[in-house]
């Protein structure tokens, strides 16, 4: 970011007034877009609003209020992590998912719109149906009502976003989260104690199969994973904010992007309590694929693939 100066003849150097918020908005926008960086206006106002500690409302309702030497150093530093790469979310420190503010880090892959749907989807099963096993519905406008699952399993928890989703909102009683990555189980750990849900959330260290941090004859009502399932060679391929900064182990599942939840799938029966389901997050061309994978097993009363936000 320039600095403006100006020199009179003979007399010292004095400051001019430095660019405007809204100017400096334009600028952001426009190196971002030039960077191939999707809704760029959106980014170049949150950018801002992060290195000036603002609300994007307070940022807003003084939009024509000058930039000063010490925050256009912080701008500038900001945007050179953007254009190298580097997630926006990792720069402000933080994610909005559904209801909750989660810590964003890198240790865990960023939580995607996809998977707050994926979410919604568990909610509105048990909207529609009570399991033989007597699970209640969830009735968010009654305050007294009991959260529709018992207990449910999250395979790949990650950030903790699936999981603090279900008790947060009502939805499960209590949830088991399981992921392979340490880093990713202290993110999530984190996560918890700030929604203030650490004690309903029980968090285990995955060894290799999903299914070692399992007891034999633990079973759950609900069963929910947003799984590795990027083919290998699609890895490479990914741009370099996902490929560089979310961790490969989140992401990569084997030649096919199956190899996760083949796991999951071959095990997942005899963890589920009568009337219970399993929902997973999938790769766009999967779905005909993992239906097959779940029939053959022959476990399984419905196999429903559904569309995402993009209608892949």
């Amino acid at each position: 970011m320039n600095q403006l100066v100006s020199r009179e003849e003979g007399g010292p150097t004095r400051r001019l007034p430095g660019p405007s918020r809204r100017e400096v908005i334009e600028g952001l926008a426009a190196e971002l877009e030039a960077g191939g960086i999707e809704g760029a206006r959106g980014e170049a106002e949150r950018m801002l609003s992060h290195a000036l500690g603002l609300s994007r409302t307070e940022l807003l309702l003084h939009f024509d209020a000058g930039i000063g030497p010490d925050e256009a150093g912080r701008i500038a530093a900001i945007s050179r992590r953007r254009l190298s790469g580097v997630p926006l979310q990792h720069i402000e420190g933080s994610v909005a998912f559904r209801e909750l503010e989660l810590v964003c880090d890198g240790r865990a892959l960023v939580p995607r719109p996809e998977t707050e749907q994926l979410v919604q989807r568990v909610a509105d099963w048990t909207q529609r149906a009570e399991s033989a096993a007597g699970v209640r519905r969830v009735r968010r406008e009654d305050p007294d009502a009991e959260p529709a699952i018992d207990i449910a399993l999250d395979i790949g928890t990650g950030s903790g976003a699936i999981a603090l989703s279900l008790v947060h909102e009502g939805i499960a009683r209590r949830v088991v989260a399981l992921d392979v990555s340490q880093d990713a189980l202290e993110q999530a750990k984190c996560n918890a104690t700030r929604a203030g849900l650490g004690n309903r959330v029980e968090f285990r260290k995955v060894q290799s199969s999903p299914w070692d941090a399992v007891g034999p004859g633990e079973t759950f009502d609900l069963i929910v994973s947003n799984p590795p399932y990027v083919t290998d060679s699609e890895v490479r391929a990914l741009p370099a904010e996902v490929r560089e900064h979310d961790p490969r182990k989140a992401l990569a599942a084997g030649p096919d992007g199956l190899d996760i939840i083949r796991q999951i799938v071959a095990e997942a029966h005899s963890h589920l309590r009568s009337g219970g389901a399993l929902f997973l997050e999938i790769g766009e061309s999967q779905g005909e694929r993992v239906r097959q994978l779940l029939e053959d097993s022959a476990s399984w009363k419905t196999v429903h693939v559904a569309r995402d936000l993009a209608g892949r």
